[in-house]
Parts: C-alpha cells; sequence; structure tokens
C-alpha cells in the first residue's frame, strides 16, 4: 500500500511545550468528567440495540476479509486470530454473526491467503454451533486449528483439519470442570508437528471453581486433543491465594518459544501476573507485572482515585527467552460501597518485561490524561497530540485511549513491535473521535521506542473506526494482522454509541520499513566493536541517516565469508546489533556492512 506520502507520524514529545495545546487545555477540562461504572459481567447474552439499515463502510486502501454485525470481538484482551505460515500463506478468524436478534448465527469466520489473494469473504461460521470468542493456531504438519466457546456446558468446540485452507473442518468437543461452562480459550501449539495444544480458558464467574469466580485453568494435550494430560489445572500464582478471581478476557497467552510458555493475567482491580514456563507447562513461575492496593478488591472500602492497568493485555516471548507485556494504562476507584469505577479518559499505554520490578500504583500515576508520572522504561505510547485538533468524546470500550496493545517479536531483525488502538485527533463524527491502528517498535528488546505512527491515518480512514487488532506472530519481510472497522465509534454490542451495523474485518500488511523513500541510504559509522578481542558475542552499533535493509557479514582473512545476515534499520540514528561468535576459529576477521552502494569495514579479532 502506498502510504508514504499519507501517514502521519507524531511526536509525543510536543505534549511538553511551555504553550499548553489545544487538546491540553482540554485535559483540564476532561478531568472532570464523571467516571463510568465498569462492566465486569461474563458474556452478553441481551442485545438491546435495535435493527439499524446496512451501513457501507468502502475502505479503499485495505483488503476487507470478512463481516460481522455482532460487534465485540474481545471483552479485553485480543486472542490471536491470524497467523502467517513459512510458506507466505496466511489463515485469519474473526467473530462473525449477521443475524441481529441473538445472533444464533454467530461463529468463527474464517478467511484464507494463499500466497497470491485471500479467498471470498465466507458466508457463513465454520462450525456447526453457536459459537464465540475463537483462537487460532497453525496444527500439525500443515493445518490449522480453532477453539471456540459454547457458553454452556458442552464447553469448547475444537475445528481443525490437516490441510491449511482447504477440505472439511473436523471437531471435538471440551468441557469444563464438574459441569462448569468454559470461556474465554487462548490456545498455543508446539512440538516438532505442531501437535501438542496448550490451552487457557475461563470457568464462568458465576459457578465458582476452587475458591475462585472465575478460574483460569491450564490444560495440555500432547497428542492433537485425543487425551489430556493436563487438564483444568489452576496454576499456583493465579490461585484462590492471591485473586479474587480472572474476569473475562483478562488474560493473554504468548506464542511459544520452543518449550517456553508464558502468559499474563489480571484486571485493574487485582494484581497483573506473568506465568511463565521453560519445561512445555509442567512447572511455572510467576512474575508480578502489577500490584494493585487490595487484590481482592471488590468496592467495599473506599480508594481515591489511582493508576492501573486496563486488563487489554498483550504478551510476547522474545529471541532469548524474556517475556514482553504490554496494557493500556487506566486509572480506577471505589466507593466504598460496592461500587467499581474507572475514567475514561485514562490516558498511556504501559511496557513491561521480566527484568523490570513490578509496577504498582504510585508508578502509573494518578494524573488522569498526563502520564508523564510513569517512569520512562514502563510507558511505551500515549496520545499523540498534533497540537491543532482537541477531542470531541471518547467512546465506550472500557480500556484505555490508547489501548488494546498487539506486540510482536521479530528475531530475525531483533525488532520488538507493537501495534495499538488508538482515538486520534483530528479524526471524529460530531459526538467521538475515531480510534485508528498505531504502531511503535524497539530494537533494543523494549529499552527505548521508536515515534508513532498511525497506519490508518489517510485520507481512506476518515470515518474509520479501527479497533481489536489481532497480529500475526511471524513476519516476512511485512508484518500482518487484522482489525475490526465500521463508520461509528463504540460497540452495538455494549448498547451504549450506536445501533447495530455492518462492520469489515479489514487486513493489513506492511513493509517492515514503514515510510522509507526511494533515496538511498548511507552508512555514516560502524561504532567500534565490543568486546574486540570477542570469544561468544560481539556488538556493534551501526549509524545510518534514513531507514534501510543492511547486509552483515563476517569474513575471514583470506576473504571467505563465515557469516551472513539482513537487518531491517528502520529509522536514521544508532542501531545495536549483536553478533554470536560460536563456532568461529581464532583469527583475524572483518566485520562488514553494506545498503546498496554503501559499505562499512570494521576489524574483528576472534579467540
Amino acid at each position: 500500500m502506498k502510504k508514504v506520502l499519507l501517514i502521519f507520524v507524531l511526536g509525543a514529545g510536543s505534549l511538553m511545550v511551555m504553550a499548553q495545546t489545544p487538546l491540553q487545555r482540554q485535559f483540564e477540562r476532561w478531568k472532570q468528567q464523571q467516571v463510568i461504572v465498569e462492566q465486569r459481567a461474563d458474556e452478553y447474552n441481551e442485545f438491546p440495540a435495535p435493527y439499524n439499515e446496512f451501513v457501507t463502510n468502502y475502505i479503499a486502501q485495505d483488503v476487507v476479509i470478512g463481516d460481522c454485525r455482532y460487534d465485540r470481538q474481545s471483552n479485553y484482551s485480543m486472542q490471536r486470530r491470524i497467523h502467517l505460515y513459512p510458506d507466505g500463506t496466511i489463515g485469519a478468524t474473526w467473530m462473525r454473526g449477521v443475524m441481529d436478534e441473538g445472533y444464533p448465527d454467530r461463529g468463527t469466520g474464517y478467511n484464507y491467503f494463499d500466497g497470491i489473494s485471500w479467498g471470498p469473504m465466507p458466508s457463513a461460521r465454520i462450525e456447526s454451533v453457536k459459537t464465540g470468542w475463537p483462537a487460532y493456531a497453525p496444527f500439525g504438519e500443515n493445518g490449522e486449528i480453532v477453539a471456540a466457546h459454547t457458553a454452556n456446558v458442552t464447553g469448547l468446540v475444537f475445528s481443525w483439519r490437516e490441510t491449511k485452507g482447504t477440505g472439511e473442518w473436523n471437531s471435538f468437543t471440551f468441557a469444563g470442570p464438574d459441569e462448569i461452562d468454559l470461556l474465554y480459550p487462548r490456545i498455543v501449539t508446539n512440538g516438532p508437528d505442531r501437535r501438542t495444544i496448550h490451552l487457557i480458558a475461563q470457568t464462568r464467574n458465576t459457578m465458582p471453581y476452587q475458591g475462585l469466580e472465575g478460574a483460569l485453568t491450564y490444560s495440555r494435550s500432547s497428542d492433537g486433543g485425543e487425551t489430556w494430560e493436563i487438564e483444568h489445572q489452576v496454576i499456583d500464582g493465579i490461585d484462590q491465594s492471591r485473586f479474587k478471581g480472572i474476569g473475562a478476557d483478562r488474560f493473554a497467552f504468548a506464542e511459544p518459544v520452543g518449550e517456553t510458555l508464558a502468559l499474563v493475567a489480571g484486571d485493574g482491580y487485582s494484581d497483573v501476573v506473568v506465568m511463565k514456563s521453560t519445561d512445555n507447562g509442567d512447572s511455572w513461575e510467576r512474575f508480578d507485572y502489577y500490584l494493585s492496593p487490595d487484590p481482592f478488591m471488590d468496592g467495599s472500602i473506599e480508594y481515591p482515585r489511582y493508576g492501573a492497568v486496563d486488563s487489554y493485555h498483550s504478551i510476547v516471548i522474545d529471541d532469548l527467552g524474556q517475556v514482553h507485556v504490554s496494557s493500556g494504562r487506566r486509572l480506577h476507584r471505589a466507593d466504598g460501597a460496592g461500587g467499581l469505577f474507572y475514567f475514561p479518559y485514562s490516558n498511556g499505554l504501559l511496557y513491561w518485561n521480566e527484568n523490570l520490578p513490578a509496577l504498582d500504583s504510585t508508578m502509573i500515576g494518578s494524573d488522569i490524561t498526563d502520564p508523564s508520572e510513569v517512569p520512562s522504561e514502563y510507558l511505551l505510547a500515549r496520545l499523540e497530540d498534533n497540537e491543532i485538533d482537541t477531542l470531541v468524546g471518547i467512546a465506550t470500550y472500557y480500556a484505555s485511549i490508547t489501548s488494546m496493545p498487539q506486540l510482536v517479536f521479530d528475531s530475525q531483525s531483533k525488532i520488538l513491535y507493537a501495534f495499538y488502538s488508538a482515538v486520534t485527533a483530528g479524526f471524529n463524527t460530531e459526538e467521538y473521535n475515531y480510534r485508528h491502528i498505531w504502531m511503535k517498535f524497539s530494537e533494543d528488546y523494549g529499552q527505548t521506542w521508536s515515534e508513532g505512527v498511525d497506519l490508518t491515518g489517510d485520507i481512506f480512514h476518515l470515518f474509520s473506526e479501527c479497533v481489536f487488532p489481532s497480529a500475526s506472530p511471524t513476519v516476512n519481510g511485512k508484518w500482518h494482522l487484522i482489525y475490526q472497522s465500521d463508520d461509528a465509534p463504540g460497540m452495538a454490542a455494549s448498547g451504549v454509541e450506536h445501533q447495530i451495523r455492518d462492520n469489515n474485518i479489514v487486513y493489513l500488511a506492511e513493509d517492515l520499513m514503514v515510510g522509507v523513500c526511494e533515496i538511498p541510504a548511507r552508512i555514516v559509522a560502524i561504532d567500534q566493536i565490543s568486546p574486540n578481542p570477542a570469544s561468544d558475542y560481539a556488538r556493534i552499533v551501526i549509524n545510518v541517516d534514513k531507514a534501510v535493509l543492511a547486509e552483515i557479514c563476517i569474513v575471514n582473512a583470506v576473504g571467505q565469508e563465515v557469516y551472513k545476515t539482513a537487518r531491517y534499520l528502520t529509522h536514521g540514528g544508532p542501531h545495536p546489533v549483536e553478533l554470536q561468535m560460536n563456532g568461529m576459529k581464532s583469527g583475524l576477521y572483518f566485520v562488514k556492512v553494506k545498503t546498496g552502494n554503501e559499505q562499512a569495514v570494521q576489524k574483528l579479532i576472534v579467540q
């Protein structure tokens, strides 16, 4: 897509200027807005919004792969619903339902990219029964699998086939414990043949399980679901000793790296924890990500305004086995009479990794619209101020105005990407601002982040509400995601902002080097290699004057190439690169970095 001339990049630093912008002045007024009562219930069963005539949402620059009228793709964290395969094909799923009165046709919508084009938009779900909340993963040597809930004692329906993109779907069911419903599944697969299924799912919160009002359970099958060696386990660390319960969609599962698994769970009232396993789920280690003032908060004790998270979580494991997490920043309070509240204009997207101490309410701060109190290493993004426009209003998603994160780690380029849906100044109806899909990236494992790029900030998205992104955990020179879009901010399923209308499921892909123009880049320098002499690894810093694809190689003293890789340098400036020396013989080598006709060389001693 030719978005180069249309994408605008807005620096967060502009919020700090001495003279207040129109948005900053308006924020002072928004701080006085009444709080909105938080909804903590399980899946909606009633849909009060009346029927609305079909509304066209023509998006010329995007690829629409599906539709839905049931527009609540998640209560909070998004499931993994798209996957790019090594052969360049893509499978994508979403929650589809177009029959307004109770959505009896609701189920998993599916489309497939065969490497050349997407298939026709589906006209029916893949399951034979009503389902919701599909989670998608590769399965077997060349297959795919979907888990979705039925919201009854049947539990979960797994749909699978041996060859992705073609053939009939097979199915089996997986019931909850003690005839308790299983809801909101997340699945990942691993193993040599991708037949090991890891599942986390919530038990219905009105039916206590192991002392929890909504337990997050873990199950594992090593034979594709024929048998389960672990069933409905409540992992130590997310049990009744630390939680009242885990609410709907307040959890996320990372794509495995080898036998390393990781999940995040919790909301802005409880603690939020990361559970990590390095032995394929046999044992787990707990990391505290966010510590609540009261992990069992139920509103019976008064708590003034305090900093927390908004329950929209994403989690990823990098190539070193480290876990990274992101959530929206949200301000809460409790009134002492059983009421739990949040502040809808809460601003900021939070970041954490397992090497950082846990966040708490004091670190997140108590200012609603200004996240500057958050230590810089924990603040990934904030609302972008274009210094011209104000906000009209915020549609209800029970989220921060910068939220719905999706983290993706590219193991080849060592770049960590963050995609998120943010309220965007300058794009609005008379009542509400639209949300757009934004992107940032980090080249140093989350220590620093680029400026934000509005991926939908062009003329074709003047009237597009872009929400519920789900990104493929794999990349191939492009990143790949889907999101839901219509022309009206908010959700009909919540019965708040607008009536039921048609929504699109949109596929969006972009080169990893967003915004690169045709002028060749120049290598400014290769900083001194360190350590040098090196034994296990060497670290260099490449300075370029613009984004570019760089070829990095190591040659020996007689000119033979012994190591070669490509690295996307996604902006002008310094880029740290780590080179592995394992297996190299002792002696003199040369590190060469090439971009087009430009080349830089440094000596390297291996000992």
